[in-house]
């Protein structure tokens, strides 16, 4: 089936929402868990119940992969630099708001001591965004 142009976008942008979702529970399956900064995610699964979940993520992998073909949406190579980018924007953005100055309406004022060394840390991180994407171009 084809779609108009417009839908296929649409459908495009939600199956690739959804294969990265399909992508990361397959590596978290494989790997056993992540090592996060300040979140790790621990394997709580038995052996038998994490074959039985990566059968049902690869199942679904082929699933997206049969409705894709079947509303005939073809993949469309990104250079790896577009996807960077947009992952340090995002990044940029995450880190701006975390300053103070954004934290408001949780009725509690930052110590000024705090909000000093936040500020400053955020300027490193989002220096170092910048920096990472002036390489990108």
């Amino acid at each position: 089936m084809k779609l108009h142009e417009f839908h296929a976008r649409s459908l495009e942008s939600s199956l690739t929402l959804a294969d990265a979702s399909v992508h990361r529970m397959e590596r978290l399956l494989t790997d056993g868990g992540e090592e996060g900064v300040v979140r790790t995610i621990e394997n709580t699964l038995s052996p038998e119940l994490r074959a039985t979940l990566l059968r049902f993520v690869r199942t679904l992998r082929e699933m997206l992969a049969a409705m894709a073909e079947s509303f005939s949406l073809e993949q469309h190579p990104l250079d790896i630099r577009r996807v960077l980018d947009a992952e340090t924007s995002t990044l940029w953005v995450l880190f701006e708001d975390c300053r103070p100055a954004r934290m408001k309406g949780y009725g509690q004022e930052f110590a000024p001591e705090a909000q000093a060394g936040l500020d400053e840390n955020i300027d490193r991180l989002v220096a170092h965004v910048r920096s990472m994407r002036l390489h990108l171009q």
